[in-house]
């Protein structure tokens, strides 16, 4: 089976469906067929049959895959994205029921489709159709990753940026750059502050204590000298 199906494109609405796999549908048929065997064949109480009947449909609920559908709504300026149980879908194509999405989104916040890749089971690849939002979201168009061929992935990214058209860029995160340019401008400034009356005083300063330095270095202590000390108290003895 194909990724998703195209039910519906116009210039103004774009409406893709992802049915469930293969398995998924023949478990449901399975448990249809199982059903229905017991009703008409069993020889239980009919109590007993309702009650298998509605196991049956609970086991069929958590095993089956939901029906995905994305919606792009230029007059509504939308992107609507449904999950489905099969019943709840049967019941919506047989009684035209509306049914609310389980995301939605403005088109106009939808800044790139891409597809992307992780591991898949078996050592394998799986892809998903991602679209991501101003605000940093990242919607995929499916729920999960599935193993279609990457080929499938690509015509339904494709077709969404011809629907939705020109694409705005994607912001750029420009705060290192700023904080980078405002340091180089404020150490600029910084040098640019000192005024060349500042450094010629810096020098003078410099020269200054270099001088007073040197004539600390040169200068020395004078020495005591014992004999002109006793010179100078015998004339007293003598006045004496």
């Amino acid at each position: 089976m194909g990724y998703m199906y195209v039910e519906k494109h116009s210039d103004t609405y774009l409406r893709l469906l992802r049915e469930p796999s293969f398995l998924s549908k023949a478990v449901f048929v399975g448990f249809f067929v199982g059903i229905i065997g017991i009703f008409l064949f069993g020889s239980e109480s009919l109590i007993f049959k309702v009650l298998i009947g509605l196991c049956a449909v609970c086991l069929s609920y958590c095993i089956v895959d939901n029906y995905e559908i994305c919606e792009f709504d230029k007059t509504e300026a939308e992107v609507r994205m449904t999950r489905l149980h099969w019943c709840h879908y049967m019941l919506i194509k047989l009684f035209y029921l509306e049914t609310p999405p389980y995301v939605k989104a403005r088109l106009e916040d939808v800044r790139d489709v891409r597809v992307e890749e992780q591991g898949g089971p078996s050592g394998g690849k799986a892809y998903q159709v991602i679209l991501s939002l101003e605000t940093g979201i990242q919607l995929g168009v499916t729920e999960v990753f599935t193993t279609d061929d990457i080929s499938e992935h690509e015509k339904i990214a494709n077709l969404i940026r011809s629907f939705i058209g020109d694409l705005p860029p994607l912001p750029v995160d420009d705060e290192a750059d700023d904080e980078d340019e405002e340091e180089v401008t404020s150490s600029e400034d910084d040098f640019e502050q000192i005024s060349e009356a500042d450094l010629m005083g810096i020098e003078n300063d410099g020269e200054e204590m270099k001088a007073a330095g040197d004539g600390a270095t040169n200068v020395c202590p004078e020495e005591k000298d014992p004999e002109s000390e006793v010179n100078k108290e015998e004339p007293n003895e003598l006045s004496s």
